[in-house]
């Protein structure tokens, strides 16, 4: 079972995260984030997930006051190659996932800055590849052609070719630093890559040698027909939020299916699901502890968050209004099919069949989105949260998960002290102490 730590503040998957007592709040402070690195590799994680987007958080109506102003999810955003190279210079045997975005990046600076990350953390990085879709993005990069999905994946394809292509020109043993001699590079083993495509013509070579594994591991998140196929034709992993079992297995079996139809093994292709833990020492704890949670987001937030997730400007509704009513003044169909951005329609439908016979209100659907963002919120004991995982874990839906924390950065350490070493004694993580590997040794994708 791999285990992830999804590093994303002020909010994260829970948008209250940091009104929450225990949560610090500088989150410019570069300790903090050492630290964080710390606890997730002394607790048992594999990899610690930095997201990314290259704007501030803004609402449907390009508004980012209300984000800016409450603190919701993403309104702080460190550059996540600096962020990865402070946090893996405290570690030895933690991965990292930086997200980075082929719409708004170079392959050549894409290519070298991932491979002297890996080179840096000894061969601990993943690249988690993004086409950063949607308008704020591209706010600040006019200079840029607005790219609509088909035409950001076809970029997509071509930087890896290339980056791949980068990553090989230098062959293992091209670099020989013979002092005796004076030959330090065997320049016939180091080759330009002559690249000329659709969109980029470079010469090459890269302007060090490959990594300790010869690529980073990559990693993805659309789910898509168009992502599922470029996450079946490139990535190692992908990275799901969805809102049950049934959602994951989907995605997981789909992606596999394609995989193979492409000539890869589908078996080197996992799935890591987020998943929101809120723990108790007794169930009743959890519970009110979870029912607490609720109370530390900020309606405005909330609305605004749900607006842009549903593709309704319902800002300007009473909050007590009918979600019927908010739906039904925009002309939406609560069974419009899931799209990338989160499939909030399929997942509106699952929490009101919860309760069929009551008014579910805008209020009442824009807290329940914001309190997990639809990934599965585990309630409970620390062993009823191990049943959980193991339970998606061992049914085939999934193979790990990325812990999102209600309270940064203590959430990883409750969730290391209480439920790891109960997935340890159950033989689902990795006995303690073990010897640092590469993420691609601890994935079982080297050779």
């Amino acid at each position: 079972m791999f285990l992830a730590g999804y590093i994303l503040v002020p909010g994260s998957h829970f948008a209250g995260m940091w009104r929450h007592p225990y949560s610090e709040t500088d989150f410019c402070d570069p300790d903090l984030f050492k630290d964080t690195a710390v606890t997730l590799e002394r607790g048992g994680f594999d990899l610690a997930f930095i997201p990314e987007s290259l704007s501030v958080t803004t609402g449907l109506n390009d508004n980012y006051e209300t984000f800016l102003k409450y603190g919701a999810v993403g309104a702080i955003r460190h550059d996540p190659n600096l962020l990865v190279s402070l946090m893996a210079s405290v570690t030895k045997s933690l991965g990292f996932t930086v997200t980075l975005s082929t719409t708004y990046m170079e392959p050549y600076h894409l290519a070298r800055t991932l491979s002297t990350l890996d080179h840096f953390s000894m061969g601990r990085i993943s690249w988690n590849v993004v086409t950063s879709a949607g308008p704020s993005n591209g706010h600040n990069f006019g200079h840029f052609p607005k790219l609509i999905s088909p035409e950001a994946y076809d970029r997509a394809e071509e930087i890896l070719e290339i980056c791949r292509k980068l990553w090989k020109s230098w062959e293992p043993d091209a670099l020989v630093s013979d002092k005796a001699s004076g030959l330090y590079a065997d320049t016939g083993k180091i080759h330009p890559i002559d690249h000329e495509g659709e969109r980029f013509k470079l010469r090459g070579p890269l302007s060090l040698p490959a990594g300790p594994d010869g690529e980073p591991i990559l990693m993805s998140v659309g789910v898509s027909p168009r992502g599922r196929d470029f996450s079946a034709k490139w990535v190692d992993v992908v990275f799901a939020i969805q809102a049950d079992a049934e959602g994951m297995s989907e995605l997981r079996a789909d992606v596999r299916r394609r995989a193979a139809e492409m000539g890869r093994d589908p078996e080197k292709i996992f799935l890591l699901t987020a998943v929101q833990p809120v723990i108790g020492e007794t169930e009743a704890i959890a519970k009110a502890r979870a029912e607490y949670l609720d109370e530390l987001i900020h309606p405005d937030v909330a609305i605004a968050f749900l607006s842009g997730m549903i593709g309704v400007d319902a800002t300007g509704f009473d909050p007590d209004t009918p979600i019927d009513e908010v739906l039904e003044s925009a002309g939406k169909s609560p069974n419009k099919a899931a799209v990338d951005g989160g499939a909030a329609f399929p997942w509106l439908e699952r929490i009101r069949e919860e309760d069929r016979g009551r008014l579910w209100t805008l209020h009442d659907i824009a807290i329940r989105m914001a309190r997990s963002t639809s990934t599965p919120r585990l309630v409970g004991t620390p062993e009823q949260v191990a049943d959980q995982l193991e339970s998606y874990f061992t049914s085939g839906a999934c193979d790990g998960f990325v812990i999102t924390p209600t309270h940064f950065p203590g959430s990883f350490d409750e969730f290391s002290r209480s439920v790891v070493p109960i997935l340890r004694q159950r033989g689902h993580i990795r006995p303690a102490g073990h010897e640092p590997l590469t993420l691609r040794q601890r994935l079982g994708l080297q050779g």
